[in-house]
């Protein structure tokens, strides 16, 4: 080819390419008439660029294009699309203002990404990438999820991020979501829902007001505080945490709260495991379980329903309170005194209550609704104070089937009124009757020396009545309890009172103490124990409590004190009966130390190799002591210090108590004893027998000794008054989407984007 024809060849490509230009001087460089089978205009934005999706303008597309005389606006007609920002907008026919205002009508499908918006009209701005989508029921699909929107929400085309304003009902499977207002993120697949929320499906119900779910991971998030009724048994609370569909597990970061059937659960955060009803729980840790009538505190813990096992450490302690209490509450008598738990003025605290001090009560959501009163259980108020309390490093509660938790003792053979039932016999002779006949005895009636001498193996029993004249060297003691001996205190019961596996069933003080757990539980406590009640206080390095037969082990060395009296062995085995103390046994070199009345320095002691003691109203009642028996015991007139010292040592010896003094004792078998006036003792006698143990310094003196923490009262009436979420955006969806389709002026969608247009749009951009 020549130049000169190269050149004009050049120049006429140039002409076709200025022409449409040239026959619409007076037209907006972006608009063009355009008829069906003509090209786009020249100046319709590129394609987006393959490595960001996005485009600084609009992109178009339409069969029909055209513009009015004198008129700046674009009409598109059928299949028309758009594209901005990776998101397409396709629609039955729109208006096109200029390159980043646009208006859709007509079937319009929103699309980015997975996310599918369906309308009946739109509006587009390009410069803040915001689509106003406009119809009764808006339709939005994410994946397997479906949410449908009243009138009206927005689309950021580059945030992939929708909201709404007037109500929606969300639908993934079994899950069943509602809410006044919600963010909708394409991108992370999750939803933010706020105003009313209510949620629903196979393993939850819950109602708050600011929640986010993640559509892919099933997660929901609490963002304020949250009511949850899982499986329609537990009830949960908190003010933030999540729930992970996946392990069917919630995990609570703040003010958590569980309720089961027997136990109440608090703790500043908590995971709890659905399926198995396992709950792990750290700071401010109470377990309130009504069955065991037990309360739990730390500031670590676990509890696991299914094996009915559990764990407190970090500062643990445990509350024992008893049946009394419950018929207390029961019967809406307030047992929580105020100067001990400074919190719990009533039992009816709101559940919105915070128990920490300086909080404010959160009365923003849940009024409670009325609860029947033959469907409500009752709650269980706080301990009193003549409660239990036990502290330990590391506290395990463990249960098993019945007659599994430990073999069970042989029960301790009941000791008769018959004194000699406590001692052994003369071996050429019957056994000695009780004191109350001993007058009727001319051996046992003569004076203590002169039974002595006569028979030194027989059984010898001495109180007032029998003592030699104070002058001859007798004892001065105080007379026996009663005129007679008194009836011999029964050994422990096996049975085990424990509450009913029922939320509905309130706590009778007719049925208590007639109800028995069908598990037996067992409670260890490690290193470094102590407990507390006004009556008996103790100090071990480690406990186990059955269930079974109402019994406690201390190991370790443990001490007892129970009034004046200091009470020591190996190891110390204590039976209950209806919450009080009923019998114990002291193994392993029993030791007792008594304060004297009236003498701080002079002490009471009795030592052996084993010791059998029996409880009247928490209070010492009777000791039996065998095996190498040694006492030292000082006696006196009353409120009088003492004037003399007695020095006994004998095969058994039996001590009977009357206000936590030693009124009467019998011993048995081979013997010695001398008495002294205190001020007349050998300068080489001592008055501490070799294993004295007298440590007051130990003792706890408070319940204040075991923990500072403070009680909770229950909740469990407030809770159940708590109405399950209702779905009335849900409701109204079901009647609006019906009516509209009987109407005919809306149908349902569900079409995929239209890749032909798509096409035509790229293949378009391909000709320039």
């Amino acid at each position: 080819m020549t130049r000169s024809r190269h050149t004009i060849f050049r120049w006429g490509l140039l002409l076709l390419f200025l022409l449409p230009f040239g026959l619409h001087a007076q037209q907006p460089p972006a608009a063009a008439d355009v008829t069906a089978g003509q090209t786009r205009p020249r100046n319709v934005a590129p394609a987006p660029a393959p490595d960001t999706g996005e485009t600084t303008t609009v992109d178009y597309y339409g069969d029909l294009m055209t513009q009015r005389a004198g008129d700046t606006v674009l009409y598109l007609i059928d299949n028309v699309i758009f594209h901005h920002n990776g998101t397409y907008i396709q629609c039955d026919s729109a208006k096109r203002y200029d390159e980043y205002h646009m208006e859709c009508f007509g079937n319009v499908v929103i699309n980015k990404d997975s996310t599918y918006i369906y309308g009946d009209r739109a509006s587009y701005d390009g410069h803040t990438d915001l689509a106003k989508v406009y119809s009764p029921l808006l339709k939005l699909v994410n994946g397997d999820a479906t949410m449908w929107v009243f009138d009206y929400m927005e689309f950021n085309t580059r945030t992939n991020i929708g909201e709404y304003n007037e109500g929606a009902v969300i639908v993934q499977r079994d899950n069943r979501m509602e809410s006044d207002r919600g963010i909708f993120n394409g991108d992370s697949s999750t939803i933010t829902f706020v105003g009313h929320v209510a949620m629903r499906n196979d393993n939850y119900k819950i109602r708050t007001d600011s929640v986010r779910y993640d559509f892919d991971n099933e997660i929901v998030t609490f963002l304020t505080k949250a009511y949850i009724w899982d499986k329609d048994r537990d009830f949960l609370t908190a003010d933030r945490g999540n729930y992970v569909r996946a392990t069917e597990t919630y995990h609570f970061t703040r003010n958590a709260y569980a309720m089961t059937a027997d136990q109440e659960f608090w703790a500043d955060t908590m995971n709890y495991e659905s399926a198995i009803r396992k709950v792990v729980m750290r700071r401010n840790i109470q377990i309130l379980d009504t069955a065991q009538r037990t309360i739990g505190l730390g500031d670590f813990g676990f509890y696991n329903d299914s094996l009915k096992n559990g764990l407190l450490t970090d500062s643990p302690a445990v509350i024992l309170y008893d049946e009394a209490q419950a018929a207390d509450s029961a019967a809406g008598r307030d047992t929580f005194p105020q100067p001990v738990f400074p919190l719990a003025d009533t039992l009816q605290i709101a559940i919105t209550d915070t128990v920490a001090a300086g909080r404010e009560r959160d009365t923003t959501l849940i009024e409670p609704s009325p609860v029947p009163a033959d469907t409500a259980k009752k709650p269980i108020a706080p301990p009193r104070p003549d409660s239990a309390f036990t502290r330990a490093d590391t506290i395990l509660f463990e249960s098993y089937p019945p007659g599994r938790s430990k073999p069970k003792p042989p029960k301790p053979e009941q000791p008769a009124a018959d004194t000699s039932a406590f001692v052994p016999a003369a071996a050429d002779s019957t056994a000695l009757p009780a004191a109350d006949s001993l007058a009727a005895d001319s051996t046992a009636a003569m004076p203590l020396a002169d039974a002595l001498a006569a028979d030194s193996t027989v059984a010898v029993s001495f109180n007032k009545d029998t003592l030699p004249p104070a002058e001859n060297g007798g004892f001065s003691g105080k007379p026996a309890i009663g005129v007679e001996e008194p009836p011999a205190p029964e050994a422990p019961d096996s049975l085990v009172t424990a509450g009913e596996d029922s939320l509905s069933a309130p706590v009778s003080p007719d049925s208590v103490g007639q109800r028995k757990d069908s598990l037996e539980r067992v409670i260890r406590a490690r290193h470094r124990v102590k407990m507390w009640r006004p009556d008996v206080q103790g100090i071990c390095d480690s406990l186990t409590a059955y269930s079974v037969d109402s019994m406690t082990s201390l190991f370790g060395r443990p001490l007892i004190w129970n009034g004046s009296s200091q009470l020591a062995a190996d190891r110390i085995d204590i039976y209950s009966r209806n919450e009080e103390l009923d019998y114990a046994e002291f193994i392993g070199s029993p030791f007792i130390t008594q304060q004297v009345e009236n003498a701080d320095t002079l002490f009471n002691q009795a030592e052996g190799r084993f010791l059998q003691a029996w409880f009247r109203n928490n209070a010492l009642n009777r000791a039996i002591m065998t095996g190498n028996v040694l006492n030292y015991y000082y006696m006196g007139d009353d409120s009088l210090p003492p004037d003399k010292f007695a020095v006994l040592s004998c095969a058994s010896l039996t001590i009977d108590f009357e206000d936590q003094e030693p009124v009467h004792m019998n011993w048995g078998g081979r013997g010695d004893w001398h008495i002294d006036p205190i001020d007349k003792i050998p300068a080489g006698e001592s008055q501490r027998l070799p294993n004295f143990s007298w440590e007051p310094e130990r003792k706890p003196r408070s319940r204040y000794d075991i923990t500072r923490r403070t009680v909770r009262p229950s909740l469990r009436t407030t809770a159940s008054g708590y109405a399950q979420p209702l779905f009335p955006i849900e409701d109204r969806f079901a009647t609006v989407y019906d009516r509209l389709l009987q109407d005919g002026v809306w149908r349902d969608r569900s079409e995929p984007l239209d890749e032909s247009r798509v096409e035509k749009l790229q293949g378009n951009d391909l000709l320039y």
